[in-house]
């Protein structure tokens, strides 16, 4: 809980806050790209909407209804009947031609609209009324009517089964591809001529599409597309010559919707239709069957209202927008998805008699992939400025070379720039630190959080004998016969400290390991570990061990034999006295020489000891001295004082003799050495005066220097090696010495050691 409130605290990062920057704007952007897309699936003259549709519309071709039958008026009957118009009588025959096979409905694509010859149109009349089946077409005239036929074509249209408008719509691009099922003036609307055909077959359904504003005077409704069929393939057709002389069969015609119109090149009118690429333009009478024969098989094309339609295009858009905020690594995959879905949804709505243009939607996902990249590479570039600036300020491990920079205006170009300058920079610094650690005189390695062996410096590689590049640590040093199993289980890195230890090949090795931590954080990218090969040092302090142990115990025995012997012939000779003399100067230069070893090895024992028992044991140590020279010693401890420090017993107490044995040396008779002490904010003061001639200022620096006597001291003996290892050892217990001193006013030396705090 803690750490989420410290996270809570943490202001963001700039990364953080231009992606929040992005994430207002990409709201923003959404709340201008969904109208946007909403009113172009709105617009029907939308150029892509027809090639969509058509390309669609091609992968849904209708069958054939097996009911229809065209008869053609095409060149061949052209040539066996004549020249057009032929007479109306012409017609009649052919009406009583397909009457007495008994189709289902005669549906006839031309016009009668201009009265001919009397008795020609009476015999065409007699033999629609006789047929009962006949449907005949309405042209419309002018911009808000219907043609009107003369009184001697009234009665033709009535006995007519129906009278239909043949109107068809024109897109922008000139192509038919949809028309009303009804349409006319506000009182005197009309429908469709197919769809009169298609009541004829008793088919029964509600027709199809919704109804429409009126344009000015003309009222239009049911709208619908036209269902073509695939373009290679055709409608059953018969040549009108050829029914008229009794070639066709009556069973080919028995029980079907006969479409009778013009298919003769350069009569009628002719339609460009989404067919017209693969089979030419379309006679209006191949309209009609294609309009009927989508009615017939329920299968006409509605188009979706228009609400629904923006809706369906701005919620793919929503969707993608979301998905390019959510998961912007698939952004191009995504966005094809969408499209995927757009043309698929749009196909599946096709064949389901409903039309979706998803053009509108296929722009706003185009845009919103464009934009989206377009605003995502402006904040990177933003970022990656930011972050260069940042690189480019820090301060310079290395010298580096620069080039010419890159034209101010292009802002690519100069981010690319910097980005080459800082690639450059990094691995020129790189090298210098692969460099740096294979150059070190220890063996460095670096690993991963796990363990794992990152860099080896040679040293490393020659202390562990192999490649370490995938190598683990903790393996490794198992080899070396570290760190040893407690209960079987081998401690992980951040257990380990600094610790010296004896590996298989007998090497002293010392191993210092510390945590990478990253500059705002503190979990540990990593662990540094150095080996360093102490073996020649502990040697050479082996040996230094030796010699003192000859020194103390060797050199001293045939001192102390001399001694002996001197004793014996006290008195009888001065040259034995000079040489009694001279053998306790070498006894003392030895005893010198060990203590100062002793105080600069590495072989303390520290442990807990009350101060006031070590000042006691070394005054008992010169108490002699001082009786002998008749000095008196003073101080303010007793055994009951509790100033407790961690210290080495026999290397503190000969500290303390060495500086009071000084005091009483240079001290003259029937004066008093004084020793005081005080504790306060963890430290234990100790100071030792006495009355002695004192120090010049001009020596007091050196006082502490190996071998160096002073004018002050003329007359005393001594090597000058007592203060150097009483300074070693005051500072190898963590204290500090000092001393304090006037010529003719005595000296003053204070020892500060560490207390205890537990």
């Amino acid at each position: 809980m803690m750490l989420w409130r410290k996270a809570e605290k943490r202001q963001p990062t700039h990364a953080q806050r231009l992606f929040h920057g992005l994430v207002r704007e990409w709201l923003w952007i959404g709340l201008v790209l969904l109208p946007i897309t909403a009113y172009l699936s709105l617009s029907p003259g939308l150029a892509l909407n027809n090639p969509l549709y058509d390309s669609l519309r091609r992968l849904t071709p209708l069958p054939v209804d097996p009911r229809i039958l065209l008869v053609t008026i095409d060149d061949a009957s052209l040539k066996k009947l004549g020249q057009w118009p032929w007479p109306r009588s012409l017609h009649a025959d052919l009406i009583d031609r397909l009457s007495a096979a008994q189709p289902a409905g005669i549906l006839f694509d031309v016009i009668f609209s201009e009265p001919g010859n009397s008795a020609n149109d009476k015999r065409l009349a007699d033999a629609v009324c006789n047929a009962g089946n006949v449907l005949l077409p309405l042209v419309r005239e002018g911009p808000a009517s219907y043609s009107q036929p003369g009184e001697q074509m009234l009665p033709l249209l009535k006995c007519a089964k129906g009278v239909g408008q043949i109107n068809v719509e024109a897109d922008s691009d000139g192509v038919v591809r949809s028309l009303y099922l009804r349409e006319g003036p506000p009182d005197a609307t009309a429908v469709q001529l197919a769809w009169l055909a298609y009541e004829l077959s008793g088919s029964h359904t509600t027709m199809p599409g919704e109804p429409l504003d009126a344009i000015k005077d003309w009222h239009r409704e049911h709208a619908v597309r036209i269902p073509f069929i695939a373009p290679h393939t055709h409608f059953p057709s018969v040549s009108y010559a050829s029914v008229l002389r009794g070639e066709v069969p009556a069973e080919l015609l028995r029980n079907r919707l006969i479409l009778v119109g013009v298919t003769a090149s350069r009569m009628g009118e002719r339609f460009v239709t989404p067919l017209s690429s693969a089979a030419g333009t379309s006679a209006g009478v191949e309209i009609q069957a294609n309009v009927l024969n989508g009615l017939l098989q329920e299968r006409s094309i509605v188009d979706l209202p228009g609400w629904l339609a923006a809706v369906m295009a701005t919620s793919l858009v929503a969707l993608l927008l979301g998905l390019l905020l959510y998961r912007p690594r698939y952004a191009l995959w995504m966005t094809l998805g969408c499209m995927a879905a757009a043309l698929l949804g749009s196909w599946a709505l096709l064949r389901m008699g409903h039309w979706w243009s998803p053009a509108a939607c296929l722009i706003g996902l185009l845009l919103s992939y464009l934009i989206w990249n377009w605003r995502r590479l402006s904040v990177i570039l933003a970022y990656f400025g930011w972050e260069l600036a940042r690189l480019d300020n820090e301060p310079k491990v290395l010298p580096e070379r620069r080039r010419a920079p890159a034209s101010k205006g292009d802002v690519l170009q100069g981010r690319i720039f910097a980005l080459e300058q800082a690639v450059s920079r990094t691995r020129d610094t790189r090298r210098f630190m692969a460099d740096g650690l294979e150059c070190l005189p220890v063996a460095t390695l670096i690993t991963d959080p796990r363990g794992n062996i990152l860099l080896a410096n040679r040293i490393a590689r020659e202390v562990f004998g192999n490649d370490l590049v995938t190598e683990n640590l903790l393996e490794q040093l198992a080899d070396l016969g570290y760190p040893p199993l407690h209960n079987g289980i081998r401690p992980p890195l951040a257990a380990m400290e600094l610790v010296e230890f004896r590996d298989i090949h007998q090497r002293s090795l010392r191993m210092d390991i510390a945590p990478l931590l990253p500059a705002d954080g503190d979990v540990a990218l990593g662990w540094l570990l150095s080996l360093t090969d102490l073996s020649n040092e502990r040697d050479a302090q082996q040996h230094r061990e030796t010699m003192l142990r000859f020194l103390s115990h060797d050199l001293r025995a045939p001192h102390s034999a001399i001694l002996a012997l001197l004793d014996v012939h006290n008195g009888e000779s001065p040259v034995f006295a000079q040489i009694e003399q001279q053998v306790r100067r070498a006894l003392s230069l030895t005893e010198s020489f060990v203590q100062l070893a002793k105080a600069e090895a590495d072989g303390y024992h520290f442990q807990p000891t009350l101060f006031a028992m070590l000042v006691m044991d070394a005054f008992d140590q010169v108490a002699v001295i001082a009786q002998l020279k008749g000095i008196h010693l003073v101080h303010d401890l007793d055994e009951a004082d509790e100033g407790i420090v961690s210290a080495d017993q026999s290397l503190l107490t000969r500290a303390l003799f060495n500086v009071l044995e000084n005091a009483i040396k240079y001290s003259p008779s029937g004066t008093t050495v004084r020793l005081r002490h005080d504790s306060a904010e963890g430290w234990l003061e100790c100071r030792i005066s006495d009355q002695g001639p004192g120090i010049a200022a001009e020596d007091l620096p050196e006082l502490f220097s190996q071998y160096r006597r002073f004018d002050s001291a003329q007359g005393s003996e001594g090597l000058g090696l007592g203060l150097t290892m009483v300074k070693a050892v005051v500072e190898r217990h963590g204290g500090r010495i000092s001393c304090d001193s006037a010529v003719g006013k005595g000296t003053t030396f204070s020892l500060k050691l560490p207390l205890l705090e537990d």
